[in-house]
């Protein structure tokens, strides 16, 4: 493939990623559909309760998913249930600036700033904003859990990382051609597209999630009794990859994905893992 069609294709992957919408997911056995309201129903409750990490499998651009999670973070609150809530949509190299917010040395004004929120993920949803501000009143700790996206730019583009880049790569995660041919399809067809670029998009996918996959894992040492409630992509947690898939690698925790339906309908699905 030409270079400028490549950075045309690159540019596309990363925004169909941003965006991607799976549709439901498979319920685990005897699980049925469950409904959330406000302050959540008890079976509903229960299951997260009895959960480590949970995870929100969120259509970035769908105004109805961001308020299932406002909503879901205020039923945690009014059942007092302790928990941490984990972004995507922060990087690891954006926590101290995360940490100097709740430590109110700056405003929320300034850190959406500062870590550029404002003018990426922000322009989907102010209830972003609403859900920071909610946590920060309860004292809830928020954990950046993504990769750096010029790192994961320059695997996907196939460039040299520096030794400080290399460092910042996870470790000891194993993929599979399951898993490859799932993220194909997530891909979809596209003609004239190598085996080489998508080796490479598959490698800058799995530094996503095995990244996330890593600071839950690393969250969860620290602070074992804390479960860690995720927000992101559906492409990251559906159909049983992404990273649930790399945190069972390494941790018998119990996992539980929710997906919300769809602009109307937010009865989620769920899947124990």
């Amino acid at each position: 493939m030409r270079a400028d069609s490549l950075t045309q294709f690159l540019t596309r992957w990363i925004s169909l990623v941003f965006c991607l919408s799976l549709g439901a997911c498979a319920l685990h056995p005897g699980n049925g559909q469950l409904n959330a309201s406000n302050d959540l129903d008890e079976k509903f409750s229960d299951g997260i309760k009895q959960s480590d990490v949970v995870y929100v499998g969120e259509t970035h651009d769908d105004p109805a998913h961001h308020q299932y999670e406002l909503e879901l973070v205020r039923g945690l609150l009014n059942r007092k249930i302790k928990f941490a809530l984990g972004w995507e949509m922060f990087d690891g190299t954006q926590q101290s600036s995360i940490d100097a917010w709740e430590s109110h040395s700056i405003s929320l004004n300034e850190l959406l700033a500062k870590t550029g929120f404002d003018k990426s993920w922000g322009v989907y949803s102010p209830v972003y904003a609403q859900i920071l501000e909610l946590t920060e009143k309860a004292r809830v700790k928020n954990v950046a859990l993504n990769a750096a996206p010029e790192l994961v730019q320059k695997i996907a583009r196939g460039m040299p990382l520096s030794t400080g880049e290399q460092a910042m790569l996870p470790n000891g995660f194993v993929s599979n051609e399951q898993a490859f041919n799932h993220f194909l399809g997530m891909m979809g067809g596209h003609p004239g597209l190598s085996e080489l670029d998508q080796r490479r998009f598959f490698a800058a996918q799995n530094v996503w999630d095995q990244t996330m996959a890593r600071r839950i894992l690393e969250f969860k040492r620290r602070t074992p009794t804390v479960k860690l409630v995720v927000f992101a992509g559906r492409g990251h947690v559906s159909d049983g990859y992404g990273i649930p898939f790399y945190v069972k690698q390494k941790a018998n925790l119990r996992q539980l994905v929710l997906l919300p339906k769809g602009r109307l309908d937010l009865s989620p699905g769920q899947k124990a893992i």
